[in-house]
């Protein structure tokens, strides 16, 4: 009867055992996706340089939101577009960014840094030069790549450089 009970249990076990499935191996969370997320901040630096608004909305998830200092937020890329498409018409515009850290957790990630630009209004005036510090945080897309999900940042005083 005992011989019986443990055969019976050790059955059970290894059945049990064979309709459990393996957890699901998790993302890839390598350099590849530190680095895709640089690149997303190059390529949204490179089409704001460029004053191409459309090109910069390619960055963005669809449910972005800017959190922008003593602004209301921006929600939704259609209103990050039309924000950098209004800013495009005043002023012309060059960018610098320093991407400080990376981390990667899952679908999520975070970067932050610093800025510069330099900004020159196009009905005349002068260049005004500011810069600050940034932080994002990004959303793996169903199609693997990267997006920014939310973005906030500050500006330093004037004459205090972002960071010291």
């Amino acid at each position: 009867m005992v011989r019986t009970s443990m055969s019976f249990s050790l059955a059970l076990v290894i059945a049990l055992a064979a309709c459990t499935q393996a957890p699901a191996p998790p993302r890839d969370t390598s350099e590849a996706d530190a680095a895709a997320i640089r690149q997303l901040s190059d390529d949204w630096i490179a089409a704001y340089n460029a004053g191409d608004a459309d090109a910069a909305g390619m960055t963005y998830a669809e449910d972005a939101i800017s959190l922008p200092p003593d602004r209301p937020p921006v929600v939704g890329s259609e209103a990050l577009v039309q924000r950098l498409r209004d800013f495009f018409t005043e002023f012309s515009a060059s960018q610098t960014s320093t991407v400080d850290e990376v981390t990667v957790f899952g679908d999520r990630a975070l970067a932050r840094g610093t800025w510069s630009v330099r900004q020159t209004p196009k009905a005349g005036g002068a260049e005004q030069v500011r810069n600050g510090k940034w932080m994002e945080l990004y959303k793996r897309q169903a199609d693997g790549s990267w997006k920014t999900w939310r973005w906030m940042w500050n500006e330093a005083p004037a004459g205090v450089q972002a960071g010291e």
